[in-house]
Parts: structure tokens; sequence; C-alpha cells
């Protein structure tokens, strides 16, 4: 007899939900007007990717804890399929997942069922 009480039902279905990431086309879609805003009165070379794609980038790295160059090479085959700038490099997406300053790895663990969102918008 074990003594642990783990309901594994509740488990493994809390497991699944962490790979149910949905990858909204309106993201792509508004790639351009979503620019615009973290942009505005930006001094120095404007941003190319919008912050819901880093965002997306940085839930992948906390979820599956891929290095940045794999995160790069699973941005690479997404762009294949659209009609939007290259993908950014590794390099450029580390550092704009540590500019949103975002804990997405307490915010997961604090809830044990999450709920992600990506808003595609450019709305605050």
């Amino acid at each position: 007899m074990t003594s642990d009480n783990r309901e594994w039902g509740k488990y493994n279905d809390a497991l699944v939900r962490r790979g149910e990431i949905l990858l909204d086309s309106s993201t792509i879609n508004n790639w351009k007007q979503e620019l615009k805003q973290p942009n505005k009165g930006k001094v120095g070379e404007p941003y190319h990717y919008p912050n819901s794609l880093i965002m997306l980038l940085g839930l992948i790295k906390t979820l599956y804890h891929p290095p940045y160059r794999q995160l790069e090479g699973f941005i690479r085959a997404l762009a294949k399929h659209v009609e939007e700038p290259q993908a950014p490099e590794y390099t450029t997406i580390c550092r704009r997942i540590n500019k949103l300053n975002i804990n997405l790895e307490e915010t997961l663990l604090k809830s044990t069922n999450p709920v992600i969102a990506v808003d595609s918008s450019g709305k605050a």
C-alpha cells in the first residue's frame, strides 16, 4: 500500500492541459497593428515582433524549458507559413522575454488550472 494520496486522473489532466497552447491566427493577422503601440515614441530601432509572439515564446520556454536556439527553430518553422518578417533570432527572443518582465513560471505554479490568453489587438 502506498502513502501517496494523489488523484492521478486530475494530475494527468493538469499535465495534459499544459500542452494546450492555442495559436490564434489573429495574432499573425494583427501583427503590424499590434506593433504600433510598443513602437510609439520608441527611440532607436523599432520592434519587429509583437509582444504576443514574445509572450507565446516565453510561455513555451517556461513550460518546456527549451534553449533559446530551439525557440528560434520553433518560430522559424511557424514563420514558413506566414508572410510576416523573418523569425527573430535567439538573442532577440531572450532580450524581449526579459524586457516583458513577467514571471510566467510563478503565475503557472499558483494556479492548478492556468488560463493563458494572447491578446493580439494591440490594446492594453
